[in-house]
């Protein structure tokens, strides 16, 4: 299938189109090898609804990394319920985690924790269920990487990255959700506009709270990107 897959083609095709033409014409080309990812972070909901909205049956992925905040649990819950359907969850083992806060690997490692927190359950769950695309809610205004980033994207590992709200804004997002009276995780009525692990996040705009700015799972060589802001 790869030989025919012209991404030049492909992003020009995805230009003109909506989110949900996006999805549909990659449900197209990649059929039940087709997943999503969701952080169930403040946004989540608007992927999630557009799915749902194509009818077409497209699995999606939570990495838990261990270290989540009990809300953004309640809301990946919350999202299960409303659509029903259950999430394919991957984490780290109980030994992992356990070193991490043994180590205070958020502390001493940033790279390093975000690869057995993120990273190396993203890649087993690819190679158990032989992914090859993944759709999920990045924007171009989050970050300097995901401005760089094309609807149709393959990442260092293979699989096709695709990106259907590439090109939308905060304030298109928030309209939408407004709109069609979408839930919110909770942190964000705390002032979180973006949520990450306990450890590395606190309250701020956009992706400022952030100390890691990418975690790796939205870059396509897969490495992590860590500011120097200390939390």
């Amino acid at each position: 299938m790869e030989e025919k897959i012209n991404i030049d083609h492909i992003n020009k095709t995805m230009k003109n189109k909506t989110p949900k033409e996006r999805i549909l014409l990659a449900y197209q080309i990649f059929g039940d090898k087709l997943y999503a990812l969701t952080s169930a972070g403040v946004d989540s909901a608007l992927m999630i609804d557009y799915l749902f909205k194509t009818k077409k049956e497209i699995d999606i992925i939570h990495i838990n990394s261990g270290f989540l905040p009990i809300e953004t649990i309640n809301f990946k819950k919350q999202l299960e319920k409303l659509y029903n359907k259950q999430f394919i969850e991957y984490s780290p083992s109980k030994e992992v985690i356990k070193d991490i806060n043994d180590m205070d690997l958020w502390v001493e490692d940033s790279a390093l924790y975000s690869k057995l927190t993120k990273i190396n359950p993203l890649k087993q769950v690819i190679a158990d269920l032989t992914i090859s695309a993944l759709i999920s809610g990045v924007r171009s205004d989050q970050t300097n990487n995901r401005s760089t980033l094309n609807f149709i994207d393959k990442s260092s590992d293979g699989v096709y990255r695709i990106n259907p709200f590439l090109d939308w804004s905060h304030i298109d997002v928030n309209e939408y959700i407004e709109k069609n009276k979408l839930p919110r995780n909770k942190l964000f009525y705390e002032g979180f506009e973006s949520v990450g692990d306990l450890h590395v996040t606190l309250p701020g705009s956009k992706r400022q709270g952030r100390k890691i700015m990418e975690c790796g799972i939205n870059v396509l060589s897969g490495s992590p990107i860590v500011t120097e802001r200390k939390l």
